[in-house]
């Protein structure tokens, strides 16, 4: 019986030196053109990767370096999406049944649009299960960022019945508010949402998006064509709403029962060439009928 064991002992130390041997010698670029192509055939870009590497410590880990991807009629100096490097860790069990499930997948230095206005910029971690051609998950963003877009001022610049608005608003507003309409980008703080994936467009059924001075609430999706349809609420901080209001007392009828400005928006196009549009009819309405309230009010009171 100690034999057997002393085989077994044997046997698996062979195949735990075999394995090691497997992974250090292992080139996983040998394979680059594979995975490149398989990527282009399911994303109908050109995709272009530095370096890739393969590891097999808690599942398969898969590290690559240097990642673009373009439209096929640019050039390379035009990419859709550009990042620093990505790891990702993979079960490896759920891969014999062909579902895959992205233990964590780590994004550094991405930049979506790079070059062009708006292009947005940030760093992510990512959970995902993929079946059946479908998938849901998890992302948290860091450090997000929208250049060349300020969210809160292109939308409040589109409330046309108020004419000269954002200018009115960004010289009298006390300074530390004044810096949030005075940006040329819009900074996020870091995100959590949900998602899920289907028929190649990315749904967020639920989400939450923060800013200084203001969030974004609602649902929508974006497709691989860069492509964007989301409805949301557009919510000025309780703090910052108060002081618009005293600015511009017509902004005050679209406060909600906490005094916090909403704006519902539609949030549309294909990058780089996205409109934020603040749903005008609500507005008008809101201010018909807020405006309309104070008179009956006054005509009550004698006034």
């Amino acid at each position: 019986m100690k034999k057997v064991f002393l085989i077994i002992a044997i046997v698996l130390a062979l195949l735990v030196a075999a394995l090691a041997l497997f992974i250090v010698t292992f080139d996983a670029n040998r394979y680059k053109g594979i995975l490149i192509t398989r990527l282009e055939e399911s994303t109908g870009k050109d995709i272009a990767i530095d370096d890739i590497s393969l590891g097999f410590s808690a599942g398969l880990g898969i590290e690559v370096r240097g990642i673009s991807m373009k439209d096929r009629d640019s050039s390379w100096d035009d990419p859709l999406l550009k990042a620093k490097s990505l790891d990702a860790k993979l079960e490896l069990f759920p891969l014999l049944k062909k579902d895959i499930q992205v233990r964590r997948l780590s994004v550094e230095g991405m930049t979506i649009n790079p070059g062009r206005k708006p292009s947005f910029k940030c760093a992510l971690d990512l959970r995902m299960r993929i079946l059946a051609g479908n998938a849901e998950g998890n992302i948290k963003l860091r450090g997000a960022s929208l250049e060349d877009m300020n969210i809160l001022k292109t939308a409040l610049d589109k409330l046309n019945m108020l004419p000269g608005l954002v200018e009115k608003l960004r010289y009298s507003l006390p300074e530390n508010y004044g810096v949030v309409l005075s940006r040329n980008n819009t900074v996020f703080k870091p995100m959590d949402l949900d998602f899920r994936v289907k028929e190649g467009r990315i749904f967020f059924d639920d989400f939450l998006i923060e800013s200084d001075g203001f969030y974004l609430s609602g649902k929508g999706s974006v497709g691989m064509e860069q492509d964007m349809d989301i409805d949301a609420d557009l919510s000025i901080q309780e703090d910052l709403s108060g002081v618009i209001a005293g600015i511009v007392p017509e902004l005050s009828y679209l406060a909600d029962e906490k005094g916090v400005i909403v704006i519902p928006l539609e949030i549309s196009g294909k990058a780089p060439a996205i409109s934020v549009i603040p749903d005008l009819k609500y507005v008008m309405e809101r201010l018909f009928t807020s405006k309309g309230q104070e008179l009956l009010e006054r005509l009550l009171r004698g006034n």
